[in-house]
C-alpha cells in the first residue's frame, strides 16, 4: 500500500529518519522544496499524512507521517511511535542537523471541531500548502484535508502540520523544528 492512499486516525504513525526515502513509496499529492544557502527541504503532502525532508550537504533527517501498513523501510529509522495523545522527541546533532518535534491527537465535540475545521481551511486557502480531499468524504459533511504551514529561515525550518478527520471528529498537528547544529 502506497501511503497517500485513505488513512484512519487509529492507524497513524510517526516516522524519524536519517536518510531520505524514495518518493516511489508515496502518492504525493503536493510537493514543494526549499533552497536555503545552509540546508534544502522537501515537504511532501500524501493524504491525511505527510513526509518532510530536511538536507544539510549529505546529512539527512526525515519526519513521515504514515499508516501502519505502509510497509516504509527499516533502514536508517531513528523512530517510530503511534499517534495516541501528545508526544515530544528530538535528537541533537545527528549529521550536523537538530531535531525537535511535538505531535497532539486532539479529538474534539461536533461544534469546536467544526470551527476548527473551518479556521484551519481558511488559514490554508491563504498560506502554506493545502490539499483537501474530498474522495474520502463519507458520512461526516467536512472534507478531509491536509494544511501544512512552514516558516524558512536562514538555519532551519519550523514546520506545522494539520490533518483533519472529519469521521473522527479529530485534528493531527504535529510541529516540527530543524536547525542547523
Amino acid at each position: 500500500m502506497n501511503v497517500g492512499q485513505q488513512q484512519s486516525v487509529s492507524s497513524l504513525r510517526f516516522y524519524l529518519y536519517d536518510r531520505p526515502l524514495h518518493p516511489e513509496l508515496f502518492d504525493i499529492y503536493r510537493d514543494y522544496q526549499l533552497i536555503k544557502n545552509g540546508y534544502e527541504a522537501q515537504l511532501w503532502i500524501t493524504g491525511c499524512t505527510h513526509v518532510i525532508g530536511f538536507y544539510r550537504g549529505r546529512q539527512a533527517i526525515v519526519e513521515a507521517t504514515a499508516d501502519a501498513k505502509s510497509n516504509l523501510p527499516q533502514r536508517g529509522l531513528l523512530r517510530e511511535m503511534p499517534f495516541h495523545g501528545e508526544q515530544d522527541h528530538q535528537c541533537k546533532q545527528v549529521g550536523g542537523i537538530n531535531y525537535m518535534m511535538n505531535f497532539q491527537v486532539e479529538q474534539m465535540s461536533p461544534i469546536v471541531y467544526h470551527h476548527t475545521h473551518h479556521d484551519l481551511a481558511r488559514m490554508g486557502a491563504q498560506r502554506g500548502l493545502f490539499v483537501p480531499f474530498p474522495m474520502w468524504m463519507s458520512k461526516a459533511p467536512l472534507t478531509p484535508f491536509t494544511f501544512i504551514d512552514y516558516e524558512a529561515k536562514t538555519n532551519g525550518l519550523h514546520v506545522f502540520a494539520f490533518h483533519a478527520f472529519p469521521e473522527d471528529l479529530t485534528i493531527v498537528k504535529t510541529q516540527s523544528i530543524f536547525e542547523l547544529a
